[in-house]
C-alpha cells in the first residue's frame, strides 16, 4: 500500500509540476516531439532500406561467364571459390553449354537450326552462372572479386543504379539518425532545465522532507514521473503522424511498389505499430533519463 501511495503522490506532484512550469514543459515536450519525428523518419527509412536490400539481393544477379574450354577441375574450383565469398548467396544457378544450346533451340526456328549445326557446344557457349548476393550494398565489391578470378571471362549485373539508390537511401537514414541523436541531446538538456526549475521551486518542501527523514526514492519519485510524462506527451504527435502519414504514403504507391518491382515498401500493418512502440519507448526513456540526470546532479542523492 505504501508503494502505491508513493506512486500516486508522485504522479499527482508530477502533473502539478508540469502545470506550474508550463512554458518550459511545453518547450521540452515540443523538442521531444521534433526529435521523435526525425527518429520515426530514420526508422522508416532504415527498415525500408533493409527491405529494399533484401528484395534486390533476391532479384539482382551477377551474370558471370567463364572462359571457353575450361576443364571440369577448373569449374569445380571456381564453384568452391564463389561459395566461400561471404556476400555470395548459396542459391546461385549454373547453365552449362549444353543447356545454353538447348535454350537457343527454343528461341525460334532460325536459331534452332543454327544450334543444330553446332557439334561441340563447349567451344561455342560459355558456362554461365547467375549469382545472387546477400547484401546489395556490397554488390560492386562482390562483382570485382568474382571478376578477378582467372577463369572468369566477364561478370556484370543488370542495373548499376540499384546499388546507387540503395546507398542513397542508406545515407539518408544515417543522416536522419545523426540529426535525431543531436536533437536527443538538446532535449535531455531542456528536460534537465525543466526539472531543475521544479527542484528550485520546491526546495523548501524538499528540505522539510529531508528533515523528517523522507527516503531518496520518495524525493526523486515525482521528478522521474515528470520526465516520464513529458516523454509520453512528446511521443503522441510523432506516433499519430507516423501511423497516418505512412499509411497515406503507402496508399499512393502501386501495391507498395515504387518505380521498380523490387523497390517495395513494407506493408503498414503491423509495421507502423512496431515503429510507434519504438518511438514511445525512446520518448519515455529520454524523458526519464533527463529527469534522472537532473535529480542526481542538483539534489546530490
Amino acid at each position: 500500500m505504501k508503494l502505491f501511495r508513493m506512486i500516486k503522490n508522485g504522479i499527482r506532484d508530477a502533473f502539478k509540476s508540469v502545470y506550474r512550469n508550463f512554458s518550459l514543459s511545453i518547450a521540452s515536450i515540443s523538442c521531444i516531439s521534433i526529435t521523435l519525428m526525425v527518429v520515426a523518419l530514420a526508422l522508416l527509412v532504415a527498415f525500408n532500406v533493409e527491405n529494399f536490400s533484401k528484395k534486390a539481393g533476391d532479384n539482382v544477379t551477377i551474370v558471370t561467364y567463364l572462359k571457353l574450354g575450361v576443364s571440369d577441375e577448373e569449374i569445380a574450383n571456381f564453384e568452391k571459390t564463389i561459395e566461400n565469398i561471404e556476400n555470395v548467396n548459396k542459391d546461385w544457378k549454373k547453365h552449362t553449354p549444353t543447356e545454353r544450346k538447348n535454350e537457343l533451340k527454343e528461341e525460334n526456328d532460325f536459331l534452332s537450326s543454327v544450334a543444330t549445326l553446332i557439334d561441340n557446344e563447349n567451344e561455342v557457349f560459355h558456362y554461365r552462372y547467375d549469382i545472387n548476393v546477400n547484401d546489395i550494398k556490397k554488390i560492386e565489391e562482390t562483382k570485382k572479386e568474382i571478376r578477378s578470378l582467372t577463369i572468369v571471362d566477364s561478370a556484370e549485373y543488370g542495373d548499376e543504379t540499384i546499388s546507387r539508390m540503395i546507398n542513397m537511401f542508406d545515407v539518408a537514414g544515417k543522416v536522419a539518425i545523426g540529426i535525431a541523436i543531436v536533437l536527443m541531446i538538446v532535449t535531455v538538456f531542456l528536460i534537465i532545465n525543466t526539472i531543475k526549475l521544479t527542484i528550485f521551486s520546491r526546495r523548501r518542501e524538499i528540505s522539510i522532507m529531508r528533515v523528517v527523514g523522507a527516503s531518496n526514492m520518495t524525493i526523486k519519485n515525482p521528478f522521474i514521473i515528470e520526465g516520464f510524462i513529458i516523454g509520453l506527451l512528446g511521443s503522441i504527435v510523432p506516433i499519430i503522424v507516423t501511423i497516418f502519414g505512412y499509411k497515406a504514403f503507402y496508399g499512393m504507391l502501386d501495391d507498395g511498389h515504387f518505380m521498380s518491382f523490387w523497390l517495395e515498401f513494407i506493408d503498414p500493418q503491423p509495421f507502423v505499430f512496431l515503429v510507434s512502440l519504438i518511438i514511445l519507448i525512446i520518448g519515455v526513456v529520454v524523458g526519464m533519463f533527463g529527469s534522472g540526470r537532473a535529480v542526481r546532479k542538483y539534489l546530490k542523492i
